[in-house]
């Protein structure tokens, strides 16, 4: 069984599909850590990969990302499903229309579903508080296992592996922002998480962090819902 730590595959699997770049040729299926599950498209007996561990359950949810994209956000957000087994289960399906490029369970592990050279589809409509719509674009989305509800906590070793994912993407991208779903979803309101999150956890990575209130709106945006969970 090939477990590798979050350190290095947050870099390495990227790298493993840099063949893959943004063109106009049909998008083709992206390299799977097949070792891990012995190859099988979803796992028969799942297994969390264990603390600052990731494995690679491809999801095909996915396009590509504009020409001459720079990928200088991350997107934080919440499950509200309670295990990482069951997003990743979700994600793995082309009938939810939704991915993200990681998932983080409570216990640090790990699961990439998407390349991060590609777009996931985690964000929705949104707008972050430079005015630049649609996230999905240039931003890598990191869902952590949490029920979204402002009272389940995050773990610290889930924190922990955040994190580092986070320095470690740092080596591969250009980023200069954290953000939350809620604040860069439209319309405004739409989405609360990650609630609850303790932000403060993410201070020293040298990224600014966005999560208080909401992006800027434009005239002709949505009026604000109900806030869900999501």
């Amino acid at each position: 069984m090939l477990v590798l730590h979050a350190l290095s595959l947050a870099i390495l699997l990227p790298a493993a599909s840099f063949h893959h770049q943004p063109s106009n040729k049909p998008i083709q299926s992206q390299p799977i850590m097949q070792d891990v599950f012995k190859g099988d498209p979803f796992p028969t007996h799942w297994v969390n990969p264990g603390y600052m561990k990731i494995v690679w359950i491809q999801s095909p949810n996915y396009g590509e990302r504009p020409e001459g994209t720079v990928v200088d956000t991350v997107v934080v957000h919440s499950t509200v499903d309670p295990t990482l087994e069951s997003v990743a289960r979700y994600f793995n399906t082309s009938k939810s229309q939704v991915s993200s490029h990681y998932i983080i369970g409570r216990d640090g592990s790990i699961i990439q579903c998407v390349s991060t050279f590609y777009r996931a589809w985690h964000a929705g409509r949104s707008r972050d508080f430079l005015g630049r719509n649609d996230l999905n674009n240039f931003s890598v989305g990191i869902e952590l296992v949490n029920l979204d509800d402002g009272k389940d906590p995050y773990p610290q070793p889930q924190i922990d592996a955040l994190r580092t994912l986070i320095l470690a993407l740092e080596y591969r991208f250009p980023l200069k922002y954290i953000t939350s779903h809620a604040y860069i979803a439209i319309p405004r309101g739409r989405k609360i998480d990650p609630a609850g999150f303790p932000w403060d956890k993410l201070t020293g990575t040298g990224l600014k962090i966005m999560y208080k209130g909401y992006a800027p709106s434009e005239p002709g945006d949505p009026k604000p819902e109900v806030p869900h969970n999501g």
